[in-house]
């Protein structure tokens, strides 16, 4: 069996699976669920401001994403729907 990579984000927090994300994408951040861990980098979904051309994941490196609890997230799309 395939041994999981531990990935660390910018504030040393050990990411996993499923957990949410912010992450920089072009000029801005965006907001993504890890889909998997690669060796050297993870795949991230995009969750909220997802544009037309990115519906499908992205590679980043761990030290480019902070970890976010689910509360977080759930504070975000309550306070930013309308």
């Amino acid at each position: 069996m395939k041994e999981v990579p531990v990935h660390k984000d910018k504030l040393g927090r050990i990411i996993n699976v499923d957990d949410f994300v912010a992450y920089p994408d072009h000029n801005s951040l965006e907001f993504g669920k890890v889909v998997k861990l690669n060796a050297k980098m993870i795949g991230v979904w995009p969750v909220i401001n997802a544009s037309k051309w990115r519906t499908k994941n992205t590679n980043k490196y761990p030290a480019d994403l902070i970890r976010l609890e689910a509360s977080d997230m759930t504070w975000y799309i309550l306070k930013n729907s309308a």
